[in-house]
């Protein structure tokens, strides 16, 4: 998929599944910050849904502990969503950036990018 961060020092993804425990799949570091993408896979299609960040609470915490759309925390809200909407999988794309702040400007970099080519913001990003 498109979206790269330009620079990081680290990366690494996972998938989760409705039945999964987002705690326990999570592989992001939980002392580094850095951006994330989520890309849904249902029905044999991929489509990205969501860009964002961790704020100086860590990449592992955003993610799991991060309020999602429903305003309920990931490791509730992903699940409800994945039931609803009937979807397979989320594969979870994670990247340490560097510098201090510079992961709100990676995000913002990426959402820029998608919406060049797509002419719409991710579906979970509205």
């Amino acid at each position: 998929m498109f979206q790269e961060p330009k620079k990081y020092k680290e990366s690494g993804h996972f998938f989760f599944e409705a039945e999964n425990d987002l705690e326990k799949v999570c592989n992001a570091p939980k002392d580094k910050d850095g951006v994330f993408k989520v890309i849904e896979l249902r029905n044999g299609r991929v489509d990205l849904v969501y860009f964002g960040y961790s704020n100086s609470r860590g990449l592992f915490n955003e993610i799991v502990n991060g309020l999602h759309y429903d305003k309920n925390p990931r490791k509730v809200g992903w699940t409800y969503q994945l039931l609803k909407d009937r979807t397979d999988a989320l594969d979870v794309y994670w990247y340490v950036t560097t510098g201090k702040d510079n992961q709100k400007k990676e995000c913002i970099e990426m959402l820029k990018d998608y919406m060049d080519i797509m002419g719409q913001l991710p579906k979970w990003n509205k």
